[in-house]
């Protein structure tokens, strides 16, 4: 059977790291890490991933949302957002696209998880 790869995006490096390791614990397979919305859409295409973590406030130009967007103009990758505000700007925003989650920082790894599950599952 084959792993769900899957591609974070998060600025903070360490917290990068961190979910990188808890995933791969998990028995899922990342197939990269990157911190701006800009880089997200070039690893997309690059590397096909499954489903995407998605932070919403990036380094670079784009927020998640935007990259997001972008993203599943081209793909129809599934997304979960992550994000450490609560604003409902953000919320209303990232609900348009239809993410699979929303997720608040810190990120409870089995709640990611099931939502990951759930994808695949049906």
């Amino acid at each position: 059977m084959k792993k769900i790869n899957i591609l974070i995006v998060e600025d903070e490096v360490l917290i990068a790291q961190c979910l990188k390791m808890d995933l791969e614990l998990l028995g899922f397979d990342v197939c990269d890490y990157v911190g701006s919305g800009e880089e997200s859409i070039h690893k997309a295409k690059e590397k096909d991933p499954d489903v995407i973590l998605m932070d919403i406030n990036l380094s670079g130009e784009m927020d998640g949302i935007d990259a997001a967007k972008e993203i599943i103009s081209f793909k129809k990758i599934p997304i979960i957002f992550c994000t450490g505000y609560g604003q409902r700007e953000l919320y209303d925003r990232a609900q348009k696209l239809n993410p699979v989650a929303f997720l608040r920082k810190p990120v409870i790894l089995n709640e990611m998880k099931s939502h990951i599950d759930s994808i695949f599952s049906m």
